[in-house]
């Protein structure tokens, strides 16, 4: 009968843990793209560097996002901030298709051949 408070008390206590996180996970998450897409985006980033975006009216987002990320390449590595941040943006703005233009251009800049690498060769392997 003891061992049965035990368990009781343990699961409650693993109940409330679990529902706390998951309380925690909700409030912390943002849903859609929250920001105005009309405005430009900047964000700067740990190494003081900023990884900027312009409005997508009349541009081209997968080029914008591709030489970005080919420029970026240069200067720091694919595990910084700077990777996620721009990353994160082109996925956010542009879709799967800017997610994938942000990591062409990263990887065009780190190949045997960077210049070879253009946005216009990229697009033209789509």
């Amino acid at each position: 009968m003891r061992n049965l408070q035990i368990e009781a008390i343990f699961g409650g206590i693993l109940v409330l843990l679990v529902m706390g996180v998951v309380f925690y996970a909700i409030a912390n998450t943002t849903f859609g793209n929250t920001t105005n897409p009309t405005k430009p985006v900047i964000t700067t980033t740990s190494a003081g560097q900023a990884v900027t975006f312009a409005s997508t009216a009349g541009q081209d987002l997968i080029c914008e996002c591709y030489d970005k990320a080919f420029d970026l390449a240069a200067k720091a590595k694919v595990l910084s901030p700077d990777y996620r941040t721009g990353f994160e943006q082109c996925r956010a703005r542009g879709g799967v298709d800017g997610g994938d233009a942000w990591t062409a251009g990263w990887n065009a800049r780190l190949s045997a051949k960077p210049y070879e690498a253009s946005c216009r060769a990229y697009k033209r392997k789509l």
